[in-house]
């Protein structure tokens, strides 16, 4: 079983994960949704909310933009980033269960075309994606 967190806000994939309050963790088998649990942030702390999400067996992040101390903490923690996703939150995780998340459409503004949002590398610069092939 997979299970995947989605920061969101008003409905949306959060446009900073640093400071979004929500998040969506969806469970799947075999591309199918098997369950659903809402939960709240209550630190900013970026090794406070890795923890938390390691601690509910999260293993991956679907976020838009987040800061390199998050991404690292989330790293440590086994957790994979798909980072500069934006979009309608159940638009999102349906490309995420039909492995459609480097879809164009689903990229932040700004963040290029034609590109696959695969994880997040070390970089100090914005959109730090890899070239889809």
């Amino acid at each position: 079983m997979k299970r995947v967190a989605f920061s969101l806000w008003n409905g949306r994939i959060a446009p900073v994960f640093d400071v979004a309050r929500h998040i969506l963790i969806v469970s799947a088998e075999e591309g199918c949704e098997t369950g659903r649990l809402e939960r709240r942030f209550s630190s900013d702390n970026p090794q406070e909310r890795a923890l938390r999400l390691a601690s509910m067996q999260v293993g991956q992040l679907v976020c838009g933009a987040i800061s390199r101390s998050a991404a690292d903490a989330l790293e440590q923690s086994g957790i994979q980033i798909v980072s500069f996703v934006s979009g309608d939150a159940e638009l999102v995780i349906q490309a995420w269960l039909n492995d459609h998340l480097g879809d164009a459409h689903l990229a932040m503004p700004g963040c290029g075309r034609n590109q696959r949002i695969r994880r997040r590398k070390s970089s100090k610069t914005g959109c730090t994606m890899q070239r889809k092939e």
